[in-house]
């Protein structure tokens, strides 16, 4: 049984947090001129991870090889648990290989955006930062042209991850800083009003396109609220035309945004699995469209409802965003994001006294509390109609 060291024979093992110190006193075949014959040999791997390797000089007794080998391993343990030659880029390194088999890749994706802006911490040693530092690193990022406080702090939680990583495979004392790590609150950072298309912007925005496949991704995002991903990843497999239903049970993310680099994957969160009612009208131009690429001499309902190539390839987060701002330019009609499309899809269903649980399901939400959190503006609104209905029965 192994606990903080094991002896063996001659030899114990030493554990820390992520690595193991092997060491042993040994006894030479052949002793040195004035007859010392012990010696301990150590076997470790450093901060960085390399493979190192110690032979001790000799000595004339066991005991005193014994003695000096625990006096290497305390100058050891301080050497390992504390790398104090590891740099803030070291440790980002470090921290990315770490999570390398362990997050997806659109987070890594997230870490590769996010970390450029760690890059002025590169050179700090580890052990030297501290709140002088941040502070500095957060001007840095106060300075920089038009980014949001959300965007801020998204980095914020980037750098907070990266020291409780060193934190625990390192041993660094990042704990009182990350107390006085505070969010970034701009107070006079106007809130932008989350934009969406009223049912007749829609409509005068539909009117635009003259592509039946964008016809139907359009109406997809809007009717159905599916996040562009889910949309992306689509299959004709997913659509039963007879029972009009829309089975949403993965999604498509990108790399950089181009078709070429994508992955498939399960949705968001295990709730966003879901089968949604397919109206009227998108229904039919889905026909359309399906009687359209099933003529295709290769064609398989494994391919993409909104891909290239009649399918083969998954459409580009890039073209879809690129030939939305076409249409909307085109209809006259203000630009939004393509996720806002799907904040349409959620106000249209409460500007249609849709109950909160048909709202959430629709929207693939774990419980109603994460639709409430997420659209309560659209339902203060309700709330005073409600009032007003109130208001008139004493009239």
């Amino acid at each position: 049984m192994f606990l903080d060291f094991h002896l063996h024979y001659s030899s114990f093992f030493y554990f820390t947090q992520e690595r193991k110190v092997i060491m042993s006193v040994n006894k030479a075949k052949t002793p040195t001129k004035d007859g010392k014959y012990w010696f301990f040999r150590v076997v470790y791997k450093d901060e960085f991870n390399t493979p190192k390797r110690y032979n001790s000089k000799k000595y004339f007794t066991r005991a005193e090889a014994k003695e000096a080998e625990l006096e290497y391993l305390n100058k050891l343990k301080e050497n390992v648990n504390v790398p104090t030659k590891m740099t803030f880029e070291d440790l980002w390194n470090a921290f990315l290989e770490y999570q390398d088999d362990k997050v997806r890749i659109s987070t890594k994706v997230g870490y590769k955006y996010r970390g450029k802006y760690l890059v002025p911490l590169y050179n700090i040693k580890c052990v030297d930062f501290n709140i002088v530092y941040y502070e500095n690193w957060k001007k840095y990022i106060n300075s920089q042209p038009n980014m949001k406080d959300v965007s801020k702090n998204d980095i914020l939680k980037v750098l907070k991850a990266v020291l409780r990583f060193g934190i625990k495979r390192y041993n660094f004392n990042f704990n009182q800083l990350l107390m006085l790590m505070e969010k970034f609150k701009n107070p006079d950072e106007k809130k932008t009003e989350r934009q969406i298309y009223e049912y007749d912007d829609f409509i005068k925005f539909l009117s635009a396109e003259d592509d039946l496949k964008y016809k139907c991704l359009w109406q997809t995002l809007y009717y159905c609220g599916l996040r562009i991903g889910e949309a992306r990843g689509l299959t004709w497999e997913d659509i039963d035309f007879s029972n009009k239903r829309l089975h949403i049970n993965k999604q498509v993310l990108s790399i950089d945004n181009y078709s070429s680099n994508y992955y498939v994957c399960n949705p968001k969160t295990d709730s966003s699995i879901r089968e949604i009612p397919i109206a009227d009208e998108l229904l039919s131009d889905l026909q359309k469209y399906y009687d359209e690429v099933s003529k295709f001499k290769n064609f398989d309902k494994k391919f993409f409802v909104f891909g290239n190539d009649y399918g083969i390839r998954p459409l580009a987060y890039k073209q879809a965003q690129r030939r939305k701002g076409e249409i909307a330019e085109k209809a006259n009609v203000k630009q939004i994001r393509l996720h806002d499309f799907r904040h349409s899809c959620a106000s249209l269903l409460v500007n249609n006294q849709a109950p909160i649980t048909v709202v959430s399901s629709f929207m693939g939400h774990s419980n109603t509390t994460e639709t409430l959190k997420t659209y309560s503006h659209l339902f203060k609104g309700k709330l005073n109609e409600t009032m007003d209905i109130i208001n008139n029965l004493s009239k």
